[in-house]
């Protein structure tokens, strides 16, 4: 007896709907990021922005913006993590570009401090981290570690730099970096190239590598 020809073209309607509503959702989704994003840099660290600021930026429905987000604070970690994924994506890129591990944990650290030496960046920087500063710990638990992938793709230049423990190593070099970007970005001050050049020795040092490599990338 052959099947019911009904259920197939059910499943295929289904199968329609729910793609047409993702693609809908996903829109949904990056424009909110986008607008909190954008709401976030003109604020800067004066005001926390609103969740009629963001939809009206967003040009989006508060249920919309409910449908995807819990609170203005799940949404602030959302955009600071879409930022740290932005990152990565373009720290490893760059270190993809070369093959020496000395080089390629300069440019990882070069990359990074970029957050506060060129004002375009660090302004939107500033505000998303101020934003994030402020979420309170019970909306952190379920969220991922922001910077536990940059650390993650220090480890194979670390070890090829002769490392003995590059996990603990990633961990203290990311920790020390990221340190002193919110330094330089909470005192509005922009690193300069001697500061950056003394963070990548001083880094190198730590695990024994060669100190002279080039910051040129």
């Amino acid at each position: 007896m052959s099947k019911n020809p009904v259920l197939p073209t059910a499943a295929r309607i289904a199968r329609r709907s729910l793609a047409e509503r993702e693609a809908e959702y996903s829109d949904e989704v990056q424009r909110l990021l986008d607008a909190g994003l954008a709401v976030m840099a003109r604020s800067g660290t004066s005001a926390s922005p609103r969740v009629a600021d963001i939809v009206s930026e967003a040009q989006v429905s508060n249920d919309a913006f409910y449908r995807h987000f819990s609170s203005k604070e799940d949404l602030v970690l959302a955009v600071a993590e879409a930022g740290a994924e932005r990152l990565v994506s373009y720290v490893s890129h760059q270190m993809n570009k070369h093959s020496d591990p000395r080089r390629q944990i300069t440019i990882w650290i070069s990359c990074i401090m970029q957050q506060a030496a060129d004002p375009s960046i660090a302004e939107p920087t500033r505000a998303v981290l101020w934003n994030a500063a402020s979420v309170s710990d019970r909306s952190r638990t379920d969220k991922n570690d922001a910077y536990a992938d940059l650390a993650e793709i220090l480890i194979d230049p670390l070890a090829g730099c002769g490392s003995e423990d590059p996990h603990r190593d990633a961990d203290a070099i990311t920790a020390t970096v990221f340190t002193l970007l919110q330094r330089f970005l909470r005192n509005r001050i922009e690193p300069s190239a001697d500061d950056i050049d003394h963070l990548v020795r001083f880094c190198l040092a730590a695990i024994g590598a060669n100190s002279a490599t080039a910051r040129k990338q």
